[in-house]
């Protein structure tokens, strides 16, 4: 099977009407005039295109060109994250497969297990807190208490799973907390456990879950992150700097899976999402809700997460894809940089302000 998720050039339509246009313009033209006549935009570039043929065909061609090229960058970065193959692999069963998902007993976790397990796999969740009824009543799902910032607790956990299920052949690393507080009123402690959580727990697990995966040469390891890690976000240093970090983990994962383990079967997937409606964001919610910010459902990010688990192929995902021009953020002029970055600290500072009662001075 081929790396078939990838529409179609948005040229397509545009290179038929040139072609069309060219070939027989009497037939075309009229055509574009009848649909033109019900699109008010169209209509008004109507007389551009039917008296001026030659006009007509250089913007359609413009399409064309433009839909190509995005189309070919597409396709080329799946074909690149997927180690330059050009079709996936064939011996995933999803009834025998076996998911692990961390912090999956709430929010973008939970949504995920329970669609995993409506497409048949054995979903095994590492929590501190109990899942709900929900969850509780689909048997194949297996829970497991785990304080996923000790190492030592996640390989007891690890064994139990092999033990009690088989080994995974999917890591889905979720588990997130934020502190919603400036560099220097972080506690040391509140900055140590979030790294434990947020990032160090990725390496934990993996080393539990992947030497079985690089022996068969099968697997997927998901990695949520965010959009933070392309962006610092203003009273949330630590929660940007720990998804710029496992970003930074994916991809050097992926990079060993192919040149030292030699297991580019093996696939992974950074996600990077906007907010999203989850717990970790209740403190904030009233904010963002009153500035009109974007906000993502779980069940949308974890239809995504779980589409590209059952696609069989890795990369970034970012969500909503239309935000995908962030991840160039890095390449941007550094005046835009900042203006991007001030425009975000001033709304944190409005926060501030209204959360402790004091009136916004100019």
């Amino acid at each position: 099977m081929s790396l078939s998720y990838q529409p179609l050039p948005t040229g397509v339509l545009p290179g038929s009407l040139i072609l069309g246009a060219t070939l027989i313009p009497n037939a075309v033209l009229p055509i574009f005039t009848t649909i033109a006549s019900h699109v008010p935009i169209l209509t008004r570039l109507e007389p551009i295109f039917t008296k001026n043929s030659h006009r007509f065909k250089a913007a359609l061609l413009a399409f064309v060109v433009l839909g190509g090229v995005r189309w070919l960058n597409r396709t080329l970065s799946v074909i690149a994250h997927n180690s330059w193959r050009t079709a996936v692999p064939n011996d995933w069963d999803w009834p025998k497969e076996i998911a692990v998902v961390t912090g999956g007993s709430s929010g973008i976790g939970q949504a995920v297990a329970e669609k995993l397990v409506a497409k048949g796999l054995t979903v095994a969740i590492l929590d501190v807190q109990d899942p709900p009824d929900s969850l509780k009543d689909l048997h194949q799902t297996h829970f497991y208490k785990c304080d996923i910032s000790k190492p030592e607790a996640i390989a007891a956990v690890a064994d139990a799973i092999r033990n009690e299920l088989g080994h995974p052949t999917i890591l889905i690393n979720n588990a997130g907390i934020a502190h919603w507080c400036s560099i220097l009123e972080l506690s040391d402690e509140a900055l140590q456990k979030l790294f434990a959580i947020n990032c160090f727990a990725h390496w934990y697990t993996v080393k539990q879950f992947l030497p079985d995966m690089i022996e068969h040469d099968k697997g997927h390891v998901i990695t949520v992150a965010s959009s933070a890690s392309f962006i610092a976000v203003a009273n949330a240093s630590d929660y940007s700097s720990s998804k710029s970090a496992i970003r930074a983990f994916h991809e050097t994962l992926g990079t060993e899976l192919k040149h030292i383990y030699d297991a580019p079967n093996v696939l992974t997937t950074a996600v990077h999402t906007e907010f999203v409606k989850t717990p970790i964001l209740k403190d904030q919610q009233a904010h963002l809700d009153k500035e009109g910010a974007f906000m993502l459902d779980t069940d949308f990010v974890a239809d995504k997460i779980v589409d590209r688990i059952v696609s069989r192929t890795g990369g970034d995902l970012i969500l909503p894809e239309s935000h995908s021009f962030v991840a160039g953020l890095r390449a941007w002029p550094a005046w835009l940089q900042e203006l991007a970055r001030d425009k975000m600290g001033q709304r944190v500072r409005k926060r501030r302000a209204e959360t402790v009662g004091v009136a916004l001075s100019e």
